[in-house]
């Protein structure tokens, strides 16, 4: 099934779960939704919708309190499950996931890429778009005698289920991780947190597969910026309003423990965490406790140097290996 069949088959859903007291209707959808925008606002026009086309990057980034007080009634948000503790927001916020439903030659080829590799034991990851595969992919590994490691269940994951800055659930530190999905957002944090283990990509769209090699300058650059942070005097800890990256109580300890050792420190707070919008703050160096990622794949965009919440404590203590940042 396309990804517009199972959108057309959720939309049908809706408009039978939703009513008048829905009126009017607020919609959030990912970037690599918006070329469903003007469809999904024509099936569902019936309930007066508006879409906010501001970047989401997640069910961590709801427009629960903007959607209330612009007077909206019910907001739905796409192609993401829920984040258990979010649940209980101002306004009351569907959600739904889009899941994929892989074809059966899809999922065989998933098995044969990873027969190819000749491993008896693994680690399998996906996305919540792809979850609901996991246990025919299993089934299928099964009858080819591999062993596929149980993950945790945590309050923000499923089995099986990773987040981009989240991917706790791997408990197994030894063999080698396949993650099932597409595009290098999401593997690319298991890289960083399973730097000691083989990590693989299967893209069932595509029907490619390939190794993650873990990026050495990464840590090199790490290291750089903290080198730099150690001279700075003045600090500016970012802080963001998204409901699920919004980490004020950690940003408050950092800012407690900065001070501690002489340095001067700021909490800035925005919701979309952008370099221009620190243009004639006067600091050396930004904390960032909103999305991890941004430190690890947009630190290039800052000409300041910007370190993740975890690498304070290599400023500060001066520990030499540095710890990735998760929200988890």
């Amino acid at each position: 099934m396309s990804l517009k069949e199972t959108m057309i088959v959720e939309i049908n859903k809706l408009k039978k779960e939703l009513g008048e007291k829905d009126k009017p209707l607020a919609i959030q959808i990912p970037e690599g939704l918006k070329q469903f925008s003007v469809f999904i606002l024509e099936e569902l026009k019936d309930f007066s919708p508006a879409l906010f086309v501001d970047p989401c990057f997640g069910a961590c980034d709801l427009k629960a309190i903007e959607a209330k007080a612009l007077g909206y009634k019910t907001l739905l948000h796409f192609g993401h499950k829920e984040l258990p503790g979010l649940s209980k927001t101002k306004i009351k916020t569907i959600y739904v996931p889009l899941d994929y439903q892989l074809e059966k030659e899809q999922i065989d080829f998933i098995v044969s890429e990873i027969k190819k590799l000749e491993l008896k034991k693994i680690n399998i990851v996906t996305t919540a778009q792809y979850l609901s595969c996991i246990p025919l992919i299993k089934e299928g590994l099964k009858e080819n005698a591999i062993e596929v490691i149980d993950s945790k269940k945590t309050k923000r994951l499923q089995e099986h289920q990773i987040l981009g800055c989240d991917c706790s659930n791997i408990t197994d530190l030894l063999n080698p991780v396949v993650f099932i999905g597409d595009g290098y957002f999401h593997i690319n944090n298991i890289s960083y947190m399973h730097r000691k283990q083989e990590v693989y990509l299967i893209n069932p769209l595509n029907k490619t597969m390939e190794k993650k090699i873990y990026d050495e300058l990464f840590l090199r650059q790490r290291y750089a910026a903290i080198a730099r942070a150690r001279e700075c005097k003045s600090f500016g800890i970012l802080v963001s309003t998204k409901i699920g990256q919004n980490r004020l109580k950690l940003a408050k300890k950092i800012k407690e423990k900065l001070e501690g050792i002489g340095k001067t420190v700021y909490i800035l707070i925005s919701d979309y965490v952008n370099e221009n919008y620190l243009l004639g703050v006067d600091v050396e160096c930004y904390i960032n406790t909103a999305c991890p990622r941004i430190v690890y794949d947009d630190f290039k965009n800052f000409k300041k140097p910007i370190l993740s919440a975890t690498e304070i404590e290599q400023v500060i203590n001066l520990k030499k290996e540095i710890k990735i940042d998760q929200i988890n």
